[in-house]
């Protein structure tokens, strides 16, 4: 059991396409923590997660800023250190996953931070724990 999510970014991959997108690091909402502590300790798989402060990096020759509310779809994996609740050890984990993703908030309207960013229909491709000794 995972009691806690300690630190979390994504590497971003254009999901029609495969092209390499950028690195994204970002903070989660406290649903959007629970919905993947229940992926973890369930295997229910969420919704949607919602992810803010949204910054991007290392972003490709192709990457193109999103408009607010335009869907594309995406694949990506998401890094997770995650607390385990007995051990109290932080446990590393990778998760592939393609969904759709929609920006809610930019009103900075720079092309690599967004205050808001939504992940929906999300498919779970796999999952590597990295257990460390």
């Amino acid at each position: 059991m995972y009691s806690k999510i300690t630190d979390s970014f994504l590497d971003v991959f254009d999901g029609e396409t495969g092209l390499y997108m950028g690195h994204s690091h970002f903070t989660l909402t406290q649903g959007s923590e629970k919905k993947l502590l229940d992926f973890l300790n369930y295997n229910k798989v969420p919704d949607t997660l919602v992810l803010l402060n949204v910054s991007l990096s290392d972003t490709s020759a192709d990457y193109i800023p999103r408009e607010l509310f335009e869907k594309h779809s995406r694949i990506s994996v998401l890094y997770i250190d995650v607390v385990d609740a007995y051990s109290q050890r932080l446990i590393p984990i990778e998760i592939e996953m393609s969904y759709d993703v929609l920006v809610r908030g930019n009103l900075s309207r720079t092309p690599y931070y967004f205050e808001s960013v939504e992940l929906r229909n999300i498919k779970i491709l796999d999952v590597n724990y990295r257990y460390v000794q």
